[in-house]
């Protein structure tokens, strides 16, 4: 998701992930799961088939936990700040970029073969840095063209 704000000559992109479901959701979701599968384990257990239920119980807990990377990981967040100096860039990690407006080119890399996203990325002769890696298509589409609008100097792989 693409937020742009405008203020005091100042252009703001708060980009974040889409999310389809909460923590909360998704706990329910893993209870759900850990209940049907526990009801198949026991019901195998009752017939004689004990030594299924160490793996429905390590089943349940590699799915709990890829969910729980999963919902993590679309709490995560990026707001990119474009004064007239400088762009800034805060991460939800706590890290900070900036770079000078001047000499910032963003570069727009499409895969030729279509087998992968574009990515965004922001780049001096010092540094660089990808911008919205967690975004889908459409987005990054989105925070081109506001980048492109704030004045930013866009550079693309593709010329054709």
């Amino acid at each position: 998701m693409v937020e742009v704000s405008t203020f005091e000559r100042q252009v703001q992109l708060h980009l974040s992930p889409n999310r389809s479901a909460t923590w909360q959701q998704t706990k329910f979701l893993i209870l759900g799961f850990a209940l049907f599968i526990s009801t198949i384990a026991i019901a195998w257990a009752l017939v004689g088939a004990w030594v299924i239920l160490p793996f429905a119980g390590l089943e349940v807990s590699l799915l709990a936990g890829i969910m729980y990377a999963v919902s993590k990981a679309t709490y995560q967040w990026e707001t990119v700040l474009i004064s007239q100096q400088s762009i800034t860039i805060y991460r939800s990690n706590g890290a900070s970029l900036r770079f000078p407006r001047q000499d910032t080119s963003l570069y727009f890399l499409t895969d030729i073969n279509k087998q992968r996203l574009p990515r965004l990325v922001l780049q001096t002769q010092l540094q660089q840095f990808e911008v919205g890696a967690f975004l889908n298509s459409d987005d990054k589409q989105r925070v081109h063209d506001s980048l492109s609008q704030a004045g930013i100097a866009v550079c693309s792989n593709k010329w054709w």
